[in-house]
């Protein structure tokens, strides 16, 4: 595995000097850089085949270049004048460096040459107290003269002593590549460097480019100068693009595997204030947050209160003033927005689509984020959107692969998988539950009911019970009538009453053919008990309603309707005397029976006839 060696330090303190004496290159390219003397931009150098040297600007105007240097290494090399001592942006980069998590740092105490013994113990003791008061007090502390190449031995020595003791990172197996220089070279066209962060790439692979979302296929690759046709976890890498513009690329985009980062303006994360930032942070504060190679604006509305206090944490929707693409768990900077200094940084989870409000009840279940363990971020999830989630979507959100993700879905007493989605399994369990005893209720309070719609049935998890009643249907433990639905076992089945109730009413339909009762008379004729059989009558289609209180058993319709099959046989048109003389009936049933027939689509009323239209 290739390791990243990030430079840090004041404007003037030798970080470029220090990178020439230990591998001969100079990283100042640019020429207003060899003019000037100073590093405006990164540059990069080789110590040997396994490690690159990443030199960034000193300059607090050139803060975005610096993060964007030491966003993907693996440790730091902090340069201190010893002529000068520890500077303002010495402090800022320490800051920067603790914010994106770098733990091992190599201090550099430089230009040894240039003072005597005495002051030289002075800034040392300075240096050990200035970093004493960070986690880095066991950094060793080296001393030099890069220009006259004193101490360089030395500082090699510890140099490959950390190298030696670095531990090996964990790779996702979703490649990445934040892309930190991009150009074009005559004959072969775009070109895009940057530090791997995860996986592996092959020449002929496709990558996308988020945020902009375009694919294009790598053509060629190169690491330390030389032609690959591969670049794993960690390898700095230079990859030649297919049909690409340098114009539709550049920094803080990254590339990465097809489909597996999400794009939005609304994050959900977390900031942290520096301990010895002067002021708290208040909800609402524009800020510049720099993300990977990239620098943006944002707003921060903060979840837990109104402030975040210096050497505080909390939650916060960060608003972005553009669209930026991340990855679960990505580190930020945060600036003050004019003057620009660092206050702080965070991390970013996943996209949000609504603002949240203060105190939302799903924060508790994303307090303890990024965690440690899959496991710890998938309950968080679930825990925070407590609806069905498709596998494919969790993937993005927590930028794992599906392999990854299906390992921890086996755990069955976790979680539910069906469909290619996810639940928490005692949700679903507790929502089938609540579904079975609404649904038994009710069977024995109305047992000629079809059952209850979705509506009834869905409870304070309102967004689990289409899943789980979906579920129920295609598994058979429910059963759907309509938009209805009743358990499995459950029917609406009639007693010996009942069904005495119903031969009643049927006989009184059946008395008079095509020559109905009203249905208010039926009502009347009935109790409340026996109007239940009435209105099951109606649900199961026994009766069909015509026009207003006009019902006509289902059997006469059909009868009807055999007959109209018959006439029209040696007919092209009926009349409503033809109908009359056919039914013996009158115009109030026979003319509601013809607008049904029309409705249907069997015939069709031209003038004061009806032809026949078919089935």
């Amino acid at each position: 595995m290739q390791r990243v060696v990030g430079f840090a330090g004041h404007i003037d303190h030798g970080k470029t000097a220090v990178v020439k004496a230990l591998t001969g290159e100079d990283t100042d390219r640019l020429p207003e850089e060899k003019q000037r003397g100073v590093t405006i931009d990164m540059g990069i150098a080789f110590y040997r085949d396994d490690v690159a040297f990443i030199d960034v600007p000193g300059h607090e105007k050139f803060i975005k270049n610096m993060v964007t240097g030491v966003s993907t290494i693996d440790m730091a090399m902090l340069v201190i004048a010893a002529d000068d001592g520890i500077m303002p942006q010495t402090r800022e980069h320490l800051d920067i460096l603790r914010l994106l998590g770098i733990q091992n740092i190599l201090t550099v105490l430089n230009k040894c040459d240039l003072t005597d013994a005495e002051w030289l113990d002075l800034v040392e003791d300075d240096v050990r107290r200035f970093l004493d008061d960070s986690e880095f007090h066991d950094a060793p502390i080296v001393r030099v003269s890069a220009v006259k190449n004193q101490g360089i031995d030395d500082l090699r020595t510890a140099l490959d002593g950390m190298l030696s003791q670095l531990p090996e990172r964990s790779g996702s197996a979703v490649f990445r590549l934040p892309i930190d220089r991009v150009f074009s070279v005559k004959g072969f066209g775009t070109v895009v460097t940057g530090t791997v962060l995860s996986h592996e790439l092959h020449t002929g692979q496709k990558v996308q480019v988020f945020p902009q979302g375009d694919i294009y296929t790598v053509r060629g690759l190169q690491n330390h100068n030389r032609d690959v046709k591969r670049v794993r976890f960690g390898d700095r890498a230079a990859l030649n693009l297919a049909n690409a513009s340098v114009e539709a690329l550049g920094r803080g985009a990254f590339l990465a595997t097809p489909d597996m980062f999400q794009v939005s303006e609304s994050w959900l994360g977390k900031i942290t204030v520096l301990p010895h930032w002067e002021k708290p942070v208040k909800t609402g504060q524009r800020l510049h947050l720099h993300l990977g190679t990239g620098k943006f604006v944002c707003r921060v509305h903060l979840l837990e209160n109104a402030v975040c206090e210096p050497g505080q944490s909390i939650l916060t929707q960060f608003f972005m003033e553009e669209p930026v693409s991340a990855g679960f768990g990505d580190k930020v900077v945060l600036r003050f927005f004019s003057p620009e200094h660092t206050l702080g940084g965070g991390e970013l989870f996943w996209p949000l689509g609504n603002r949240l409000k203060r105190n939302d009840a799903r924060l508790e279940c994303v307090k303890n984020l990024p965690g440690e363990t899959l496991q710890q971020q998938l309950q968080a999830l679930l825990g925070f959107t407590r609806k069905p989630m498709a596998v494919n979507a969790i993937a993005r959100m927590l930028t794992r692969t599906l392999p990854e993700l299906e390992r921890e879905l086996k755990d069955d007493q976790q979680y539910f998988v069906w469909t290619g989605q996810v639940i928490f399994k005692s949700d679903f369990e507790t929502t089938r539950d609540e579904i079975r005893r609404k649904l038994t209720q009710y069977a024995s309070e109305n047992p000629l009911s079809e059952g209850l719609l979705a509506g009834d049935l869905a409870g304070k998890m309102d967004t689990i019970t289409p899943f789980v009643l979906e579920h129920g249907v295609e598994t058979g433990w429910l059963k759907r009538t309509h938009d209805r639905y009743q358990l499995a076992g459950d029917s609406a089945g009639l007693t010996e009453e009942q069904q005495s109730v119903r031969d009643k009413i049927m006989a009184a339909y059946n008395a008079t053919p095509y020559n109905p009762p009203s249905i208010k008379e039926i009502q009347k004729s009935l109790s409340k008990t026996e109007n239940q059989v009435l209105q099951w009558l109606i649900k199961r289609g026994e009766l069909v309603q015509l026009e207003g209180e006009r019902f006509l058993p289902a059997g006469q319709i059909e009868e009807f309707i055999t007959k109209l099959r018959s006439w029209f046989l040696t007919h092209t048109e009926i009349s409503v005397a033809d109908v009359r003389d056919m039914l013996d009936s009158s115009r109030k049933v026979i003319i509601p029976l013809l607008n049904y027939t029309d409705a249907k689509g069997l015939t069709r009323r031209e003038g004061d006839v009806r032809v026949w239209v078919g089935d």
